[in-house]
C-alpha cells in the first residue's frame, strides 16, 4: 500500500514548487527529516557503529540538535505561520524565507565543517532564533497585539539558553550546557502550555461533533504560572524538595486543565486525541519530577517524559494538523498517520515508563524507543512532504 495523502482533484498545478510560500513549509520539512535522521544517527552512535565528534560531545550534540534543531524548527514554522493569522499581515516568504532557511541549516552543518573556528560555529547557530523573534515582533508590534508579543521574549530566552550551550562547547563555562538544555526544555513546555490552552480546546470543539470544553479562569492562569515557577525553581533553588512541590503544583493545575478538554468522543478523531495525550505526557513529566518529595530521584525519566512524550508527540500532532489546514485540505487524517501517532506514543512509553519498571533492560528500551520514533517520523515525512512542496489545493496563497 502506497503512502498517499494528495488530492488528485487539486485546483493547483501539482508541478509547482511552493516550499517557500509560507513558514511552516520548509521548517516542518526540516523538522520531519531531522527527527528521524538525528535519532537514527544517535542510535548508531550508542551502539558503537559510528562516532560523533567535533564541536559537541556526542551527548551534547544529541541534546542540542533535538532541542535547538528539531524543536526550534517546529516552533519557527508554527509561529512564522500563526503570526500572519493573528495580525492579518503577510509573513516572510519566497527568497527571504529561503535565506532564513539557509541560516537555520548552517547552524546544523557548521559543527561538522573541518577547520571552521568554533566561534564561527557558535555565531552561525546563534543567529537564527533572534531573527525569528524579530520577524514575529514586527507584525505583532505594528497591530499592537500584546497578548501575542509574549512569544518574542520567550524566543529570545531560548536564544539565551542556546548561548549557554555554546559557552560550554567553547570551554568558557563548563556546566552551562546542562543549564541551557534544561532551561530550553522548560521554555518549550511553557510555549506548549500557553499555545495549548488556546488551540487544543478550539481544535477539540471544531474537530469533535457535540463536544464543549470546560475552562476555569483560575486554572488557565495557574497552569502557565506553575510552569514559570518551575523554571525559576530549577534555575535558582538547590533544594530538591522545593522543586518537587513546584512540580506537583504544575502537574495538578495542568491535569485539571486538560481534564476540562476531555470527552470520550475524542478517540474517533486522531488529530484531537494526539494533542491531549501529548499534554498529559507533560503532566506526567511534572509528576515524575515531583517524586523527589518522596526521595525518589527520577529526573532523567522526567526529562524524557517532557521531550519524547510531551514535546515529541505535541509537535508531531501540531505539524500534522497545521499542515493539513494551511494546504487547503479537509481535516481528515490518513491511516498511515494514525499509525505514526500510535508509534510515537509507544516510543514514549518504552523510553520512560517501561525502563522505570525494568531498569536492567534500559539500553534495549532506548534502542526500541528510538527506532519506533524513527519509524513514526519517516511515515510523517513521506506523507507530508508532497503537501509542503506543492501549492495549496484550493488555489489560495500560502
Amino acid at each position: 500500500m502506497a503512502i498517499q495523502i494528495d488530492d488528485p482533484n487539486s485546483k493547483s498545478d501539482q508541478k509547482d514548487f511552493a516550499l517557500f510560500a509560507l513558514g511552516f513549509r520548509p521548517f516542518f520539512l526540516f523538522a520531519a527529516f531531522s527527527a528521524f535522521s538525528l535519532i537514527a544517527l544517535w542510535l548508531f552512535e550508542l551502539s558503537g557503529k559510528i562516532t560523533i565528534s567535533g564541536y559537541y560531545t556526542p551527548t551534547g550534540w544529541h541534546a542540542h540538535e533535538m532541542l535547538f534543531g528539531y524543536t526550534v524548527a517546529v516552533i519557527a514554522g508554527f509561529l512564522l505561520t500563526a503570526a500572519g493569522n493573528w495580525t492579518g499581515m503577510k509573513m516572510i516568504n519566497g527568497k527571504q524565507l529561503a535565506l532564513l532557511s539557509v541560516v537555520f541549516l548552517l547552524g546544523r552543518f557548521a559543527p561538522f565543517i573541518p577547520e571552521l573556528p568554533y566561534w564561527v560555529i557558535a555565531a552561525l547557530d546563534l543567529a537564527f532564533l533572534p531573527l525569528v523573534a524579530l520577524l514575529i515582533a514586527i507584525p505583532v508590534f505594528k497591530v499592537k497585539q500584546w497578548s501575542n508579543f509574549v512569544f518574542v521574549p520567550l524566543i529570545l530566552a531560548m536564544a539565551a539558553a542556546n548561548l549557554m550551550v555554546h559557552l560550554s562547547a567553547l570551554n568558557i563555562i563548563d556546566s552551562s550546557i546542562v543549564t541551557g538544555s534544561r532551561l530550553m526544555i522548560y521554555l518549550v513546555i511553557l510555549i506548549i502550555v500557553i499555545m495549548g490552552g488556546r488551540v487544543i480546546p478550539f481544535f477539540t470543539e471544531r474537530g469533535v461533533v457535540g463536544v464543549t470544553t470546560k475552562k476555569w479562569i483560575w486554572i488557565e492562569r495557574l497552569s502557565s504560572l506553575s510552569v514559570i515557577l518551575m523554571v525559576l525553581g530549577e534555575m535558582f533553588f538547590s533544594d530538591n524538595v522545593v522543586i518537587g512541590y513546584l512540580a506537583m503544583f504544575a502537574a495538578i493545575t495542568n491535569f485539571i486543565r486538560v481534564a476540562g478538554w476531555y470527552s470520550n468522543k475524542i478517540w474517533n478523531v486522531p488529530l484531537v486525541w494526539i494533542l491531549q495525550i501529548a499534554y498529559l505526557w507533560i503532566v506526567f513529566g511534572f509528576v515524575i519530577k515531583g517524586w523527589v518529595i518522596f526521595n525518589i530521584n527520577e529526573s532523567l525519566f522526567a526529562f524524557h517524559a517532557f521531550t519524547v512524550g510531551g514535546i515529541g508527540i505535541m509537535t508531531l500532532g501540531m505539524m500534522a494538523r497545521v499542515s493539513i489546514g494551511h494546504t487547503g485540505r479537509d481535516m481528515v487524517l490518513s491511516g498511515w498517520m494514525t499509525l505514526a501517532f500510535i508509534l510515537i506514543n509507544i516510543s514514549a512509553i518504552t523510553r520512560v515508563i517501561i525502563p522505570m519498571i525494568w531498569p536492567h533492560s534500559y539500553l534495549f528500551f532506548i534502542q526500541l524507543s528510538g527506532w519506533l520514533w524513527v519509524s513514526a517520523f519517516i511515515i510523517f515525512f513521506l506523507v507530508y512532504t508532497p503537501m509542503w512542496i506543492r501549492p495549496r489545493i484550493d488555489g489560495r496563497p500560502g
